[in-house]
């Protein structure tokens, strides 16, 4: 191109010559082009249609595959499996919600949101769902995007190397070359979906087969009422009594117990959301049972971890929970939990607080706090 723009360049003079014979080109040169670029594209399609199709299956013939199948680890790393899912590789239900996560392992019964855990070195197979807009999962370090679209079916497959494993504590440390070497891996919503789209952030733990099984073993746990007995409809029944009773006061001596009260009543957290182990059954909102146990809340917006990123730091725990508790809308603008849509919930914190207010039983500061120490106890 250089070479022609530079010989048959205009000169001066070249404006007072007549036209050059006109033709439509070389037909042996059109022909031999427009063949050779249909020959080009059919040699680059054979390997980006293998590697499309590859998308869309299990990698089955790969020497890894075996060996990710639940039958043949499982067990081995000290947990307990139904015979029909030996011949599976694990399988995560991903459930993009406004705006956040659901987790559901099917094959091991445990629901989990906006953490996960996976073992390292194995296919993981995640089957993506939405009910109500698209989103995007998104793990930049491990695998790439597949969108979660209403009423399509669309899953993808994910394999954390061995290199990928957590050696201990979190680690997700200040050098960026360093915080994906120890296990804990940040994913994203990657599909605009909203309002707070920005915040609908989680994360991926990749731990070893024996470190999985007691995650799994530790997150199927029934959480106990903050109670001698641990019996939930005891304890309910006793701090939120009809009408006609008082609240037995010596179940609400401590700041847990009045915050699980508040939970169970005033407070209408039990219209969203699940407490394993107690009446809490609700799924509007994530599932609390082991909350206090994640590296963050809000959506993986509010980190738990210390400065060091080494460990979950209580304090910056108890914080978050009673940030996000007074001013959800602040941190994660339209959230449902503070406004919900019409016909999702009975009612979002924003009306309940008012309801609280009109029936002269306000939920005060010192009421907040006692939620979140109550929330802090969810391990």
């Amino acid at each position: 191109m250089a070479y022609a723009v530079w010989k048959f360049r205009e000169r001066p003079g070249d404006e007072n010559k007549p036209m050059p014979a006109q033709g439509h080109g070389n037909p042996l040169i059109e022909i031999g082009l427009i063949t050779a670029s249909i020959a080009l594209l059919v040699i680059i399609a054979v390997p980006t249609l293998k590697a499309i199709f590859l998308t869309d299956a299990l990698p089955t013939n790969q020497p890894y595959w075996k060996p990710s199948l639940l039958g043949s680890w499982y067990k081995q790393a000290g947990g307990t499996l139904p015979d029909l899912a030996k011949d599976e590789p694990l399988t995560i239900t991903v459930r993009g919600k406004q705006w956040w996560w659901i987790f559901e392992y099917p094959q091991l019964g445990i629901v989990t949101a906006n953490e996960f855990y996976i073992p390292a070195g194995k296919v993981v197979k995640f089957d993506l769902r939405s009910d109500n807009v698209i989103h995007s999962f998104w793990v930049p370090k491990i695998a790439g995007k597949v969108d979660l679209i209403p009423g399509r079916a669309n899953w993808m497959w994910m394999l954390a190397d061995d290199g990928k494993v957590a050696t201990g504590g979190y680690d997700h440390g200040p050098v960026a070359a360093d915080q994906y070497e120890n296990g804990l891996y940040y994913g994203q919503c990657a599909q605009y979906c909203g309002e707070a789209h920005a915040f609908m952030l989680f994360r991926t733990r990749v731990v070893s087969d024996q470190d999985f099984v007691a995650w799994v073993e530790h997150t199927k746990a029934k959480v106990a009422a903050p109670a001698a007995d641990g019996n939930w409809f005891k304890f309910i029944s006793a701090v939120n009594p009809d009408e006609d009773s008082k609240p037995d006061q010596s179940m609400l001596a401590t700041p847990e117990q009045r915050g699980a009260a508040l939970f169970f009543g005033r407070a209408s957290c039990i219209q969203c959301h699940t407490i394993d182990g107690s009446p809490a059954t609700a799924t509007a909102g994530p599932n609390l049972t082991h909350v206090a146990s994640r590296t963050a809340i809000a959506a993986g917006f509010l980190d738990n971890l210390d400065n060091d990123g080494k460990a979950i730091d209580p304090v910056r725990q108890l914080n978050n929970f009673y940030n996000w508790i007074t001013h959800p809308n602040d941190y994660k603008p339209g959230n449902l939990m503070w406004n919900p849509l019409q016909g999702t919930t009975t009612g979002g914190l924003r009306d309940i607080v008012q309801k609280n207010i009109n029936e002269k039983k306000p939920i005060t500061e010192q009421d907040w706090h006692d939620l979140a120490a109550f929330l802090m106890t969810l391990k």
